[in-house]
C-alpha cells in the first residue's frame, strides 16, 4: 500500500452489553440517561438476579433496526418503545414470560425496528409503551 492510500472504511455493528448483578448493582438506560441516547446497532442485556430496563422511547432510532438479545435469569429484562415501532419477539422460555404489550405499527410513519430476541429462566422479557404501567 502506498503511503498516501488511506485505508478503506470499516463499518461494523456497534455492540452494548447490560448487565444486572444482584446485588451489586442493576442495569440498563432509563430515565434522564435514556433521552439523549445514542443506541446501538445490538444491545444484549442479561439480567442475572438483578433487572435491566432499555428505555428506547426517547431515542433517536428512527428507520433503524435495532437487535436486542435478552436474557432473563431469576429476574427481568424490560425493554419501553415508543408507538408506531414495529416490535418482533421471539425466543425460548423455561419458566417465565417473554411479552409485549405493543400494539402493531401503522404502516404510514417510518418505522424504527426492534427485534428482540428473549431467553428466560424463571424471569420475563417484557416489550411496552412507555406509559403502562407494570
Amino acid at each position: 500500500m502506498d503511503q498516501h492510500t488511506k485505508p478503506p472504511n470499516i463499518v461494523g455493528k456497534r455492540r452494548r452489553w447490560l448487565l444486572g448483578l444482584e446485588p451489586f448493582f442493576e442495569a440498563g438506560r432509563e430515565g434522564k440517561r435514556a433521552a439523549g441516547w445514542n443506541v446501538e446497532d445490538e444491545l444484549i442485556a442479561v439480567a442475572f438476579l438483578g433487572d435491566v430496563t432499555i428505555d428506547l422511547s426517547k431515542a433517536t432510532i428512527a428507520g433503524r433496526e435495532i437487535t436486542i438479545l435478552a436474557w432473563a435469569v431469576f429476574r427481568d429484562v424490560e425493554v419501553i418503545v415508543s408507538a408506531d415501532t414495529i416490535v418482533e419477539l421471539s425466543g425460548s422460555v423455561v419458566w417465565g414470560d417473554p411479552e409485549s404489550r405493543v400494539p402493531p405499527a401503522s404502516s404510514t410513519a417510518p418505522n424504527s425496528a426492534v427485534r428482540i430476541k428473549g431467553h428466560a429462566l424463571i424471569g420475563d422479557v417484557e416489550v411496552h409503551l412507555p406509559d403502562e404501567l407494570d
